[in-house]
């Protein structure tokens, strides 16, 4: 598997972090941010991101998202 960094600030990424980028800025994107660099760009907190993935991840209702049991 192909390690991911964000472009910003040199973290290593998360699927879920890859997965919510391509879910806000579009599904073909090849560069990444984390979520604090995501939360900074867009001037909202982590949590509302945190939160973001949460519901994704419960509802199902995106392929970009493993579904949590």
């Amino acid at each position: 598997m192909t390690e991911h960094l964000c472009t910003t600030c040199r973290a290593k990424l998360m699927s879920d972090e890859i997965a919510l980028h391509r879910k806000l800025f579009g599904k073909a994107a090849r560069e990444f941010l984390c979520l604090d660099c995501q939360a900074a760009y867009l001037g909202v907190e982590r949590e509302r991101l945190e939160k973001t993935i949460e519901m994704y991840h419960k509802s199902g209702s995106c392929t970009l998202f493993a579904k949590w049991e």
